[in-house]
Parts: C-alpha cells; sequence; structure tokens
C-alpha cells in the first residue's frame, strides 16, 4: 500500500509532548485503556505509515469551585459558563511496542499501571547533556522525608545541586540533550515531556529514538547512583512485596519486620494502643512492638498469634492509637500499616517497607552501606547494660551518678549564634573526650533525629566561640574537672559517640534499619571529614 503524503508546516512550531511506554504485557491499545473504554475513538488512516488509534473524552460541564464563592458579591451573577475538561490520548505502535501520548486529562484514561515506571528519568537522564542541567526533584531521607525541586537559572553540572548521592532520591530530571534539532529540553518522570518542534508524521520516529535510549545505560557515566535507591510505583509489585510481608507476618518471621512511628513524635510523653485494645482495660504501651501487637490482635481473635492469618486489610485499616499523659483523649495516629518496617532480600536487590512505602535498594550499595557502618562500630567500655523500660534519660543518669570521669548533659539546650532553636551538646561527655549520643531502640526516625542531633552539635562546638562558652559553663556545674577538656576545640582530641539501647539478637550493626544505617554512614563519612573521631556502639538492654 502506497504511504499518505502528509501535508506539514515549514516550519513546525515548538510544542510540549508527553509521553509515555505502555508495559509489554499490554498487547493492544484496549487493553492499556481503563473500563468502561472511552465512547469516541478515531483511527489513523491505514495508508499513513504507522498504526495509532486517538481516544477522547470529556468530563461534565461544570463550573470551577470558586464561581460560588465570588457568586457571594454578586447576587446578579458573574459571566463565567461551566466548561467541561476535555482529554485525549493517542496510542501508537513503534518497535513493537505501544505508546502513549497524552493531552489535557487524558493521563486519566489509562489504566495506573499500564506505564513503564521511570520511563521518563530513564530516557531524560541517557539523553540530555550532564552539564545542562536545569531542574532536580528529590526526595532526602531524614527523620521525615523531604521534597524538594532543585532549579537553577541557567543550564548547570550536577554539582550546582548540591546533590547527596547517599541520601537523595532522584525523582525527576529537566534537561537538554545535545541534539537541538531533536528536543530543545527534556523532562522525565514515568512520562517523558518533549519540548520541540515535532512533526505529527514523525512520531513513530521519534518514539524509536525515545524507546532507543530507554534501553542504555549511558545514565551511569554520571548518573549510576540513581539506581541505589528507588521508589516502588509499580503496582504489581508492591502488591508481590504485600503478599510476602503478610507471609513473614503469618509466619512468624519477624526478625526482619518491626514497628516504628512513621514521623517524628515527643517520646517523653507518648505512649500507645495497638487497633484492639480498650481504654480502662489495655494499658498503653510505652513503645511498639511488633510482637504485642499481634499478641493483642490475637486476644481480639480470640486466639493465639501463632494461629492468627492477617491480611492485609487487617494493617490497613487497624490503627495505632497515641496516648498523652495530659489527656485522656486518644488520637487515631497512623493506620498500621504504616509502622510496618520490613526488609525483603531478594537475588538483585533489597526491598524495604517504610512509613507505608516500598523502596528498592541496589543490594551492592546495601552491602557497600553496611561495612561502612561496620568501619565505625566500637564497644563502649564501662557503660551498664539498660534496663527494660528504662528511659534514655534515666539510663544516662544512672551511668553518671557518681562518676567523675563522666558529665551528664542530657536535657543541657544551649543556643547556638544566630540559631532560632537550642541544641543538646551531647548526653554525656567523657574524660577521654567523648561526646557521647544515646538513643533507644532501632527506630528509623529516632536514630535519624540522633544522627543529626550529633553532627549538628559537633559542628557547632566547632565553629561557635560562645557556644564552647556555655557548654563550658554547663560542665562546670556538673563536672568540674572535665571544663578544662573544652579549650582548644581540635576535632581529633575528640570523639562523637552515637549509642544505641537496643534488646535485639541480631548482629551489630545489622539490627540497624537500613535508612539508619545509610543516615549513619552519611554524618560519620561528614564528621570524620572535620577530624573527629566517631564510634558507633550498642548498649544492651538486660533485665
Amino acid at each position: 500500500m502506497k504511504k499518505r503524503t502528509v501535508r506539514t508546516p515549514a516550519k513546525p512550531p515548538t510544542r510540549n509532548l508527553t509521553f509515555l511506554l505502555i508495559k509489554k504485557e499490554f498487547k493492544t491499545f484496549e487493553e492499556a485503556l481503563k473500563e468502561p473504554l472511552p465512547r469516541r475513538q478515531k483511527q489513523l488512516p491505514a495508508d499513513y505509515g504507522f498504526e495509532g488509534t486517538l481516544y477522547t473524552s470529556e468530563s461534565p460541564a461544570k463550573k470551577p469551585r470558586w464561581v460560588s464563592f465570588v457568586e457571594e458579591g454578586f447576587p446578579e451573577g458573574i459571566p463565567i459558563d461551566p466548561s467541561s475538561t476535555p482529554g485525549a490520548v493517542l496510542l501508537l505502535k513503534a518497535d513493537s511496542r505501544l505508546f502513549a501520548l497524552t493531552f489535557g486529562q487524558g493521563r486519566h484514561l489509562l489504566k495506573a499501571d499500564a506505564c513503564e515506571v521511570d520511563f521518563g528519568l530513564k530516557v531524560t537522564l541517557n539523553m540530555v547533556d550532564a552539564a545542562k542541567l536545569r531542574s532536580l526533584d528529590m526526595r532526602t531521607f531524614e527523620e521525615s522525608t523531604l521534597h524538594t525541586r532543585r532549579q537553577v537559572s541557567r543550564n548547570s553540572s550536577l554539582d550546582a545541586f548540591n546533590v547527596d548521592v547517599i541520601r537523595d532520591l532522584l525523582g525527576a530530571v529537566t534537561g537538554e540533550p545535545p541534539d537541538a534539532g531533536f528536543a530543545k529540553r527534556l523532562t522525565g518522570r514515568d512520562a517523558l515531556t518533549l519540548t520541540g518542534a515535532v512533526l505529527f508524521s514523525e512520531l513513530a520516529n521519534t518514539c524509536k529514538v525515545l524507546l532507543k535510549a530507554y534501553k542504555e545505560n549511558k545514565y551511569k557515566e554520571n548518573f549510576a547512583w540513581v539506581d541505589n535507591i528507588r521508589l516502588v510505583k509499580d503496582g504489581f509489585l508492591r502488591e508481590e512485596l504485600n503478599q510476602q510481608l503478610m507471609q513473614a507476618i503469618n509466619k512468624g518471621e519477624l526478625h526482619k519486620i518491626h514497628l516504628a512511628p512513621p514521623e517524628v513524635i515527643d517520646w517523653t510523653q507518648a505512649g500507645f494502643r495497638y487497633p484492639s485494645e480498650r481504654v480502662g482495660v489495655d494499658e498503653p504501651h510505652s513503645d511498639l512492638d511488633i510482637t504485642e501487637c499481634l499478641e493483642a490482635l490475637a486476644k481480639r481473635a480470640g486466639g493465639s498469634a501463632s494461629a492468627l492469618e492477617l491480611t492485609l486489610d487487617d494493617f490497613k485499616k487497624g490503627k495505632i492509637r497515641v496516648v498523652y499523659e495530659d489527656s485522656s483523649y486518644e488520637h487515631e495516629q497512623w493506620p498500621l500499616y504504616n509502622c510496618l518496617v520490613a526488609e525483603l532480600s531478594g537475588k538483585e536487590s533489597l526491598h524495604i517497607l517504610s512509613a507505608g512505602q516500598w523502596f528498592k535498594i541496589e543490594k551492592t550499595f546495601a552491602a557497600q552501606t553496611l561495612k561502612d557502618a561496620k568501619g565505625f562500630v566500637k564497644e563502649l567500655t564501662g557503660f551498664p547494660a539498660a534496663r527494660p523500660g528504662e528511659t534514655e534519660g534515666d539510663y544516662n543518669a544512672r551511668v553518671a551518678q557518681g562518676s567523675k570521669s563522666l558529665a551528664l548533659l542530657d536535657k543541657h539546650l544551649l543556643k547556638s549564634k544566630g540559631a532560632r532553636t537550642p541544641i543538646e551538646p551531647c548526653d554525656l561527655f567523657s574524660l577521654s573526650g567523648q561526646f557521647i549520643h544515646i538513643k533507644r531502640k532501632v527506630r528509623s526516625s529516632a536514630l535519624s533525629h540522633l544522627f543529626s542531633q550529633g553532627s549538628v552539635a559537633a559542628e557547632t562546638f566547632l565553629r561557635d566561640d560562645s557556644f564552647r562558652k556555655k557548654l563550658k559553663a554547663a560542665m562546670t556545674q556538673q563536672n568540674p574537672s572535665l571544663a578544662a577538656l573544652l579549650d582548644d576545640p581540635i576535632p581529633s582530641n575528640y570523639e562523637i559517640v552515637f549509642a544505641v539501647i537496643t534488646g535485639s539478637k541480631r548482629e551489630w550493626p545489622e539490627a540497624l534499619p537500613f535508612f539508619s544505617q545509610l543516615n549513619f554512614v552519611r554524618h560519620a563519612q561528614r564528621l570524620s571529614g572535620y577530624g573527629f573521631k566517631v564510634s558507633l556502639c550498642r548498649i544492651e538492654e538486660k533485665a
């Protein structure tokens, strides 16, 4: 059949076109579309040169929500007519793969799991000039996850974005490709937005170029770190991981599963109740514990925890309640699922559930992180085991009581020059120049706060003379014989000690959640760069 002659503009205008790659398991256009299928569709002519179908839809006409507010001041009405929101998706075939171009609200015509995850991100990283980046969307792992968009006023290299390759997850990137004739700019996440002069007749060829770029690994020359941690957005994989998690819980295989608050809370006041527990009958728990939680759920079901068959729905509907000493009110704070912290190992990667989201950790990166953390492990000599239920404050006071070689600085908050909030220099300071920071259990959010606090305090001690004077005054009150050790702030004279109270029987520091290992390594390497000695210690919990 003779190919149709298509009239094209002499100089096509610059457009923003959004491309998605359909997963291989979707063999036809209709399989990638939501049910019911859009009523309006139009196929490209058979002699066009490539196969494609356009699907369109319109939402019911309605006024924007703000109109009713404005009409309160204009009883006679305002000249705003209801309008529909049109959407379209063009599905086409190129190199035996299906592609989707979306227009308006057309993305919503596709099934949620029909498209390849990170297609746009990978294509963009493989095609852009690494020295001509414009914008990065990052997710930074700390005690709470920070989402940021970092933009520069002109094309720049990666160095201009201050990326921390240890803890930053790349969500989207914008940059310029070397071939300006193909595109002026590319922006990639799951979808790829191409800004350039593209002819409709060349769409299939454009898709072939994008598919070729998607299959390449050129991005590893400048962006290899993006594979270290990836958010799992594939719904099928999340479902499979959740099934594995439920199987492990129901089999009692809990050594890599625990409960932790998914956000920072005030541990001096909080207690917890599990979904099945009642006020006046069950005492609140001082901490979250997966074994206690399963026993509480089994008690409600009238059986034993070993015979309990829990479903994902049980964890998503069940709520952890937070109890405060100064109030009888209990707040349903989080779904039980969001409090699960789990690690599932595969052949090539490690998958981690944290705060309700699954992450894929490249296995060699996980192994290197653990190796780096082990390099800082040290025994904290002379420190007794913690008692079950003993608070950090009580433990610190007991250790320091009567000691001539320790000064208790727990809860001594000192303000740095220009700082908005005071900081705690450490929990204990030792005769050998150790700034000792102590935290209970292996909770990612609490430990992230521990590592951050220790880093900030050490850096402030180093650069702020007024802070050192305040610290010396506090030290003089606690243990005058140690105050003179603060006079000459040479980093190599001091050791920043991070000590974790845990009753876990697992190896150390394997007992730490992966994100805790990751955060520790980042802070330890930063402090070592200043010249401080750094150590990661374990304080056992024994009855």
